[in-house]
């Protein structure tokens, strides 16, 4: 359990300080409907990678990007930070991950 509240954690901070507005401002015009900012990539990663290795830590991020958009992404980080809670279906993304089923 440790490892996917660890996980959570590198969701949580991957996007720390990035706000809805700074990405709607920063969106290219033809952004990839799952594309994600490359510094909130690098961020998550290497939140993610201080406890775990880095092909669970890809993995999680290839599952995120490929079941939420960015502007979903922020929106879930930030029921998380304001509630202290991960959706169940994050948390069986990082679950799923851990089980090797990448």
């Amino acid at each position: 359990m440790r490892h996917y509240l660890i996980a959570v954690t590198a969701f949580v901070l991957a996007i720390t300080g990035i706000s809805t507005a700074w990405a709607e401002e920063n969106k290219p015009a033809n952004q990839e409907k799952n594309e994600y900012p490359q510094e909130v990539t690098k961020t998550f990663l290497k939140g993610c990678g201080f406890t775990n290795s880095k092909e669970f830590c890809v993995c999680s991020l290839d599952k995120l990007r490929s079941q939420y958009t960015f502007a979903e992404f922020l929106k879930i980080d930030t029921a998380a930070r304001e509630t202290k809670q991960v959706p169940q279906d994050v948390i069986n993304i990082f679950q799923s991950c851990r089980n090797g089923k990448i």
